[in-house]
């Protein structure tokens, strides 16, 4: 069993900075927190496993292929795999639990990849 206290690492997160930290891995989920930040935008990007986010706090909108979702504490998205999304038009710092499936290609995380 794991205990983590997604509130404390959310806390740990630099303010005003896109940033991720993943939490944990288990079997083939991974699990991350996210935040962005006000005034600012994701880019977009697509990875080869399912994802699901649930918003903590924040408020904003997110485009997942060709919808595009206004979100705020406490909506849960569903992004299928290669499907590219985005979070734009921030206007409350957001703050996400990311849910990761299993991938064949563990270097999908495209928003990770600085060049």
């Amino acid at each position: 069993m794991s205990h983590i206290s997604i509130t404390d690492v959310a806390d740990d997160l630099e303010p005003g900075d896109l940033t991720h930290r993943e939490v944990l891995t288990a079997g083939p989920l991974t699990v991350e927190v996210g935040k962005y930040p006000a005034d600012g935008a994701v880019p977009k990007n697509s990875h080869n496993e399912q994802e699901l986010y649930y918003v903590l706090s924040g408020s904003g909108k997110l485009r997942v292929g060709d919808d595009t979702h206004e979100i705020s504490a406490g909506d849960l998205v569903a992004v299928e795999p290669d499907l590219e999304h985005d979070f734009f038009h921030i206007t409350e710092e957001i703050t996400v639990l990311i849910i990761l499936g299993p991938s064949a290609n563990p270097t999908s995380y495209g928003i990770r990849e600085r060049e």
